[in-house]
C-alpha cells in the first residue's frame, strides 16, 4: 500500500507536468495594459520585429526556451494557428528566453519546423508582459496593443481557447 505522503507527491509532479514548465493557473483574463515596446531581432528572417509591426493585428505571444519538452510540442498547434489565420490581421510570435545563443535558437527553430516569427527576449519584454513566471506563457494581444489574456502552461484545450479568443478579437 502506498504512503498518504508518496501518492501526494506523485500527484502534485502529474499536475505540473501537464501544467507545462510552471505550477501556475491555466488561462487567465487580465487587466487591459499596454504590451511593452520592444524591437527585437528575428532568428529565423531578417531584420526586426516591433511592437509597431504588430498594431493592428491579433497577436499571440508565446514565451518558450528550447529546452523546454511541454513548449516544444505546443509548436505544431502554433504552425496550425499561424496557417489558419493566414489570411487575417494576425500574428503569431515565438519569444524564446534562457536558450543559449542567436544561432543555437535559429537551429532549433530549424528544427522544430517553426513557421511564425521567432525573436529573442530579453527582461525587460518579459517583465512589461507582466513576468514570466514559467514556460510555456503565451500572452494574447488586441489589435490595439493591449494584453487580453495570459494562458499558463501546455494545456490540453490551448488551442481552442486560443482559436476562440482571437476569433472574439478579430470581430472587434
Amino acid at each position: 500500500m502506498k504512503r498518504p505522503s508518496v501518492f501526494l507527491a506523485s500527484t502534485i509532479v502529474v499536475a505540473l507536468l501537464a501544467s507545462g514548465c510552471s505550477g501556475q493557473s491555466p488561462a487567465a483574463a487580465i487587466a487591459p495594459n499596454a504590451a511593452p515596446e520592444f524591437d527585437l531581432a528575428v532568428v529565423n528572417g531578417n531584420g526586426s520585429l516591433t511592437t509597431a509591426d504588430l498594431k493592428g493585428k491579433v497577436t499571440v505571444m508565446d514565451f518558450w526556451a528550447t529546452w523546454c519538452e511541454p513548449c516544444k510540442t505546443e509548436i505544431p498547434k502554433f504552425n496550425e494557428l499561424f496557417d489558419k489565420y493566414a489570411s487575417d490581421p494576425f500574428q503569431m510570435v515565438g519569444v524564446t528566453i534562457q536558450s543559449g545563443s542567436a544561432e543555437d535558437i535559429k537551429l532549433k527553430v530549424e528544427e522544430l519546423k517553426m513557421k511564425y516569427p521567432v525573436v529573442v527576449g530579453d527582461d525587460n519584454v518579459a517583465e512589461g508582459f507582466g513576468g514570466v513566471l514559467g514556460y510555456p506563457m503565451t500572452f494574447l494581444v488586441n489589435k490595439d496593443g493591449t494584453i487580453y489574456k495570459k494562458y499558463m502552461g501546455a494545456l490540453p484545450d490551448k488551442q481552442e481557447q486560443l482559436e476562440r479568443d482571437i476569433d472574439t478579437l478579430l470581430k472587434n
